[in-house]
């Protein structure tokens, strides 16, 4: 916006401005010359810091810092941290053997996890206990049997299997942060009407979505339903947090449900006929599809005040968007048969639920 306040231009314009009366010379080298010079260049990265302003005033996207900056003296609006991934691991090995709370167990590729309280094997030689991500994030999500390994194996325990982690979300994206900025703006919260509700949902850490039903069991009543930030049924920890937090805050009389929401498991099956590529390449590319279509599903739901149980209908996966998402991958010519959950008509998903990928098979 200011390119052309560089210094020289400054310094040119300001010696232009010395008028002949005055004595001074504006030839390089006297004193008028000596005496801009700092001064254009002080004035020319004022000009350049005046580009950073409009980010500081409106942000986007592409802002970074500025999006918390704004969202937190304007709004009160921080940005939301990830949580951290749990699990049960189940020990086998001599009877009596302790293992410290703190031993960390580890994936194949390295995710760390921490045993969270000491555990003694019974005299059946087994036990459990909850590790947890030493991390935040939706990547510790991992599945059952995959942590396997230790940094010191310990003398006496001869297996160890985990159960699938979950509850492991991501922090708060810049776009993520930005919409509730932008919804905060749109839609001011006050008084306890159901967007000061969702508000205060999405306030705790690891809560994506927050559908609020209004009068959900009559007047003065209020029913939340969360899902997290990778488009799951919240945890019981995130929503025991929000329970909490809305305890706290909401006005006296109103009596208040939350829950997390439920899941439907969504299965695909295609059989088509490929150009140069495998059906395992397209097979990758349509779960991402998938996952892009569920969110948007989500998103549309679970985003939105309903004034009372009966607005809180099913909605509806397409079986016609999931037939033009898998023609339009590179390399599908054509396709002999598509399934959706075992059919070929649309989906109904329940209120309450969320759609969350199953498996998705692609032959050729």
């Amino acid at each position: 916006m200011y390119e052309d306040k560089t210094p020289e231009a400054i310094k040119a314009a300001m010696l232009g401005e010395i008028r002949a009366g005055t004595g001074l010379s504006a030839l390089a080298g006297g004193f008028a010359d000596g005496v801009t010079g700092p001064v254009a260049e002080q004035l020319s990265q004022c000009y350049m810091s005046l580009d950073a302003v409009p980010d500081m005033l409106f942000p986007d996207e592409s802002c970074g810092a500025y999006i918390d900056q704004v969202g937190e003296q304007y709004y009160a609006i921080t940005r939301r941290a990830g949580t951290y991934a749990r699990c049960t691991m189940a020990f086998t090995g001599k009877g009596g053997l302790v293992i410290p709370a703190g031993t960390v167990f580890l994936t194949a590729g390295g995710l760390a996890f921490a045993l969270q309280e000491t555990v003694t094997l019974g005299s059946g030689g087994t036990g459990s206990g909850q590790l947890q991500a030493q991390a935040v994030g939706s990547a510790y999500n991992v599945d059952a049997g995959t942590i396997d390994r230790m940094y010191v194996n310990l003398t006496g325990l001869t297996s160890y299997r985990n159960e699938a982690a979950q509850g492991g979300t991501d922090p708060e994206s810049d776009a993520a942060l930005l919409e509730r900025i932008q919804e905060r703006v749109q839609r001011p919260p006050t008084s306890g009407n159901g967007y000061q509700y969702q508000q205060w949902c999405l306030e705790v850490e690891g809560v994506g979505w927050a559908k609020v039903v209004e009068l959900a069991q009559g007047p003065g009543t209020v029913g939340l339903t969360l899902v997290d930030s990778t488009g799951a049924p919240a945890s019981e920890e995130i929503v025991e947090a929000v329970r909490a937090h809305v305890e706290e805050s909401r006005p006296i009389g109103a009596a208040v449900t939350v829950d997390a929401a439920q899941t439907l498991e969504i299965t695909v099956a295609a059989q088509v006929t490929l150009s140069g590529v495998s059906a395992s390449q397209v097979e990758e590319a349509l779960t991402g599809q998938l996952d892009a279509y569920r969110r948007t599903l989500i998103d549309a739901k679970f985003s939105r005040i309903y004034y009372g149980p009966e607005e809180d209908q099913p909605y509806t996966m397409l079986y016609n968007r999931l037939l033009a998402m898998l023609l339009n991958l590179d390399g599908v010519e054509d396709f002999s048969s598509l399934t959706l959950n075992g059919g070929t008509a649309n989906l109904s998903i329940p209120a309450a639920s969320v759609p969350v990928l199953g498996e998705v098979t692609v032959t050729a």
